[in-house]
């Protein structure tokens, strides 16, 4: 195992050089130490030896531990970075965590403590560099996929929301995927044709060194030769496989450049966009600024309705709302897109409030009768509402339109739960259809 220390203090560097070799002793475990004085010293011995297992400080000077540990991380991913450190402090443990660093530990540390983690991470590295793979796998391709497998059970339109919201939001696909977006939306309105006919089904996330395998089972909705025509019209291009009930699709690598990626055809269709998350660095890279398209009183108006409708959303996951709840409800959407649909720069977001108003004039009662259900789907609706009146009046924003399609999606998603439509497995131009 070859580790690295980064450590500005020497006396530091070798009290944990020692503790090293005494664990290779113990365990009887091959290892090769370097040491670096700063993180652009640790970073360059990253590029330039086999490093397995980093042990980072935090405060050096040149390049601090953050810096460097982002660094190592984007360029040598399989790296595991281990903080040290004797800054006891939340936020700090929280963006060194965020930025690839795997384990956070606090000086001073006792001797058992550090023997019994490197005996740990020892076991962790040689498992990451012998990979494991599924007796049998679930995708029609191939069963050496990695032994992980990521599984959704479509059983509602929540849980098919939650499907979106993993691939496109939670997890970070979208740098190893080409055209996951419009891949996962394609998933989203198949998946709702099988609720509509009452029919559940799964969809398998499987990986190997090449491709990401995603399937989806229970296809018995649709026969194969319709799948073959909808597949190949909404995914021209697509590496796909039926086998019985199960439908199967290859997505390559990002980083194998393999030019085979799953080109995606954009159909007329009223999908809503992926939610639009908008990361930290890429707003503050951008210059940040706040409009004043509403006046001191409009303004005022709409940061009381905003928070009176925050709350009667909040009411949602109870037992305790009644039919004039859900009007109070409208009622609030209506005045927030009153308001802003005087503006050019918002325009786009009085719609999406609009469009809310007026499927809640039509299906009031129903969506008294699913607000438990609908609460999960209303919470990141209001969110981010919230975050947008935030940004463009007060902390600034990078456009007036950065939130527009988390806005509309989220909407869309709640609208496809009450507007449906009987479709024939003939007619392909209809079948993706909100």
């Amino acid at each position: 195992m070859n580790i690295l220390i980064v450590d500005d203090i020497e006396d530091n560097r070798e009290i944990l050089q020692r503790l090293i070799k005494q664990y290779s002793r113990k365990y009887d475990v091959a290892v090769n130490i370097s040491q670096a004085q700063n993180g652009q010293d640790g970073v360059n011995l990253c590029n330039e030896k086999d490093v397995d297992l980093v042990f980072m400080d935090i405060v050096m000077p040149v390049m601090d531990g953050l810096e460097a540990t982002k660094i190592i991380k984007k360029e040598h991913p399989n790296i595991m970075i281990i903080v040290i450190s004797s800054e006891n402090d939340e936020d700090i443990k929280t963006q060194i965590l965020q930025a690839g660093a795997e384990d956070y530990v606090l000086k001073p540390f006792s001797s058992v403590t550090m023997l019994s983690r490197l005996n740990n991470y020892q076991r962790l590295i040689n498992s990451r560099n012998t990979i494991g793979f599924q007796p049998r796998a679930i995708n029609v391709f191939t069963n050496s996929v990695y032994s992980y497998q990521v599984k959704f059970f479509i059983n509602s339109d929540d849980e098919l929301a939650q499907f979106w919201e993993t691939m496109l939001v939670r997890l970070e696909f979208q740098h190893h995927i080409d055209h996951l977006s419009d891949f996962v939306r394609f998933l989203f309105q198949l998946g709702s044709i099988q609720l509509q006919r009452s029919y559940k089904c799964h969809v398998y996330l499987e990986e190997d060194e090449h491709n990401f395998y995603f399937t989806m089972d229970n296809m018995k909705l649709l026969s194969i030769e319709t799948i073959h025509q909808i597949v190949t019209k909404y995914c021209e291009g697509a590496i796909y496989e039926i086998k019985e009930d199960l439908l199967s699709f290859a997505l390559p690598r990002v980083n194998d450049n393999i030019s085979t990626s799953v080109p995606i055809s954009e159909p007329e269709i009223n999908l809503p966009e992926s939610p639009a998350v908008v990361p930290v660095s890429s707003v503050t890279e951008q210059t940040l600024q706040t409009y004043d398209f509403l006046d001191a009183e409009e303004l005022e108006e709409f940061e009381f309705i905003i928070t009176k409708l925050q709350t009667e959303i909040s009411m949602m996951g109870t037992s305790s709302l009644e039919i004039d709840d859900i009007d109070t409800m409208n009622e609030y959407i209506k005045k927030l897109a009153s308001l802003l649909s005087l503006s050019q720069d918002a325009y786009a977001i009085a719609s999406s409030l609009n469009e809310f108003s007026a499927l809640l004039d039509e299906y009031s009662e129903p969506f008294l009768e699913m607000s438990k259900e609908l609460s999960h789907m209303m919470t990141p609706f209001i969110n981010d509402l919230f975050m947008w009146k935030e940004m463009i009046f007060h902390t600034g924003a990078p456009s007036p339109d950065f939130l527009n399609s988390s806005i509309s999606s989220n909407v869309k998603m709640i609208k496809a739960i009450f507007v449906t439509e009987e479709v024939a497995e003939e007619d392909l131009g209809d079948i993706f259809d909100f």
